[in-house]
């Protein structure tokens, strides 16, 4: 039965902050201020129809300055301004793009804590059922099990199931040696694998903690906005400064010391725990700060990507790319395919998807792990090769007379001499 990942950040209520409070205080701002703060929590929140209007009217193109003409005629204050239907489709892809990118990135990173959870809680499964073979049948104590673990680091485990097979295919080996050193490396690497995996979802947890607090950054706000970068600082600045005062009174509590400054620097561009957008994820846990921005983000459920991901392109998505992410769950794969696989799937929503989906499937059916394992750690046998069946003589002239007569309609019959054949 599939395990519950550890709750998102999202799912804990902060500070008593509700999504209809936040929508209240985001309404009472001005349009330009609303739609900084949209676009600063573009990883929950969606644009309105006029934020992408307001937009659209501050292009930075020559011709929506004053004093120019557009379409033709002059610009004055007795005639309105329409706004070409490509410059808003222009703005919506865009704000389409940057939304489905922070989204679909917060997809990933769930996907892979609900994978790597209940990976890890199968492998534990898998270790237990080969300590209790190794104990039961093969006769080793516990303190034999620790060496085995103690050695696990600097086992050359994939050099010595090459070796064990190649012994096997020779003969060279008993049936219960070979089952005893397949157990053992199996066991060992599981360990390993272990230590992998719980390093891989330390790093995600942190990696979604920093992803919730974090926004877009200055560069990707002008290129949405398609204006110049400096004017965004002040108008990004300002935005949170009367966001944060409006959230306050609809929250009716008055706006700590420093509330403002650990707003503007809290979680704007690509920043990791630990780290830098340039070093990636970091190996110290992100401190989640007690201000009301960090809060109100917390407390925002992800919106819906805008739309379905594009199907990947790995091995053509057939059945090799299946039947290796098959291999991966079900604690198959060497660790150098491991890896590379690992690595590539991560950053694929698609693979992703269909990874969590055959280990639900998997999950969903019972399976006895013990018999599993040992059916896999059992020696193949060499099928020997059968001797031709030797058939009576008298039987095999009744088969052959039986065969004539049945064709004799169709052959007819030869009453010519040999010589006298002519074609």
């Amino acid at each position: 039965m599939p395990t519950t990942a550890p709750p998102s950040p999202a799912q804990h209520a902060h500070g008593g902050i509700s999504r209809e409070q936040i929508d209240m205080a985001i309404a009472g701002l001005s349009p330009v201020e609303r739609v900084m703060i949209r676009l600063l929590m573009l990883q929950y929140l969606d644009p309105a129809p006029e934020d992408i209007t307001l937009m659209a009217q501050e292009r930075s193109e020559p011709n929506m300055k004053a004093g120019y003409k557009f379409g033709g005629f002059a610009v004055g204050a007795d005639r309105a301004i329409v706004l070409p239907k490509e410059w808003i489709t222009a703005i919506e892809n865009k704000v389409r793009q940057y939304a489905s990118e922070v989204r679909n990135h917060r997809q990933r990173l769930e996907l892979q804590i609900a994978f790597l959870t209940d990976y890890l809680q199968g492998l534990e499964r898998e270790t237990e059922a080969i300590e209790t073979l190794l104990v039961t049948e093969c006769g080793d104590s516990q303190d034999s099990l620790s060496d085995i673990r103690a050695q696990a680091r600097q086992a050359l485990i994939s050099y010595g199931l090459r070796k064990l097979a190649a012994r096997a295919e020779k003969q060279e080996i008993e049936e219960t040696a070979y089952f005893k050193e397949r157990l053992i490396l199996e066991y060992q690497a599981h360990h390993r694998r272990r230590d992998r995996f719980k390093k891989r979802l330390e790093q995600t947890l942190q990696e979604r903690q920093a992803v919730t607090l974090s926004s877009l950054s200055d560069e990707h706000l002008a290129t949405i906005w398609c204006i110049a970068k400096g004017p965004l600082l002040s108008r990004r600045v300002k935005a949170i400064q009367k966001f944060l005062s409006a959230l306050a009174a609809v929250l009716k509590a008055p706006l700590q010391e420093g509330q403002f400054a650990a707003a503007v620097h809290a979680g704007l561009g690509s920043r990791m725990a630990g780290g830098n957008k340039n070093e990636g994820i970091g190996t110290s846990p992100l401190a989640i700060k007690e201000d009301l921005w960090s809060k109100a983000l917390l407390s925002l459920p992800v919106a819906a990507a805008p739309a379905q991901p594009k199907p990947c392109e790995h091995d053509g998505g057939g059945k090799t790319l299946v039947a290796r992410l098959q291999s991966l769950a079900a604690y198959l794969m060497s660790e150098e395919d491991e890896g590379k696989l690992w690595t590539r799937s991560t950053q694929c929503l698609p693979c992703l998807l269909r990874l969590r989906s055959i280990q639900e499937a998997s999950s969903a059916q019972e399976v006895d792990v013990l018999y599993n394992i040992k059916m896999r750690a059992t020696m193949p046998r060499k099928d020997e090769p059968q001797a031709p069946v030797v058939e009576d003589p008298e039987a095999a002239a009744a088969k052959l007379a039986e065969l004539e007569e049945r064709l004799r309609p169709y052959i007819g019959t030869n009453v010519l001499p040999e010589g006298n054949r002519s074609w």
